[in-house]
C-alpha cells in the first residue's frame, strides 16, 4: 500500500478515534460533576452512596471510549486489507486460468478415451479365441 492511502487510513483511525475520546471524556466529565456532592459527606458509606451514580456514569463514559477506539481499528484495518487485496489479487484473471486449466485437463481426457475406444475397437474386431477349439 502506499503512503497516501495509508495516511488516508491513518486519517480516518485518528479522526474516529478523537470522536469516540471527546463523546467518552465528556460522559466521564459528567460523571464526576455527578459525582462531586458527595465529596461533602462524612461517612464512607454515604459517600459511596452519593458517588455511586457518578463513577457509573464516568465508568460508561471510559466504555464508550475503549468501544470506540477498537471499532474505529476494525473498519480502517479492513478497509485498508480490502483495498490492498483488490488491488493485487485479480478474480477475473484465476478464474479464467482456472478454466483454461480444466479446459486442457478436460480435452487430454477426451483424447485419451478416445484412444481407449479406438483400442477396445481393434479388440472386438480380431477373432475371438474359441476356447472349444483348444481343448481337442
Amino acid at each position: 500500500m502506499d503512503a497516501k492511502r495509508s495516511a488516508v487510513h491513518a486519517g480516518k483511525y485518528f479522526a474516529v478515534t478523537t470522536l469516540f475520546a471527546v463523546v467518552g471524556l465528556g460522559i466521564a466529565a459528567a460523571g464526576a460533576m455527578l459525582a462531586e456532592p458527595a465529596l461533602d459527606t462524612d461517612s464512607v458509606g454515604a459517600f459511596v452512596s452519593a458517588a455511586a451514580p457518578g463513577i457509573a456514569v464516568a465508568v460508561v463514559g471510559i466504555a464508550v471510549y475503549r468501544f470506540g477506539k477498537a471499532w474505529a481499528l476494525y473498519k480502517t484495518l479492513t478497509a485498508a486489507h480490502e483495498e490492498a487485496l483488490a488491488e493485487t489479487f485479480d478474480t477475473q484473471r484465476v478464474k479464467s486460468d482456472i478454466v483454461s486449466v480444466l479446459d486442457d485437463r478436460l480435452s487430454d481426457m477426451q483424447t485419451d478415451l478416445q484412444s481407449v475406444n479406438r483400442e477396445l475397437r481393434k479388440l472386438r474386431d480380431d477373432d475371438a479365441f474359441d476356447f472349444s477349439e483348444a481343448e481337442n
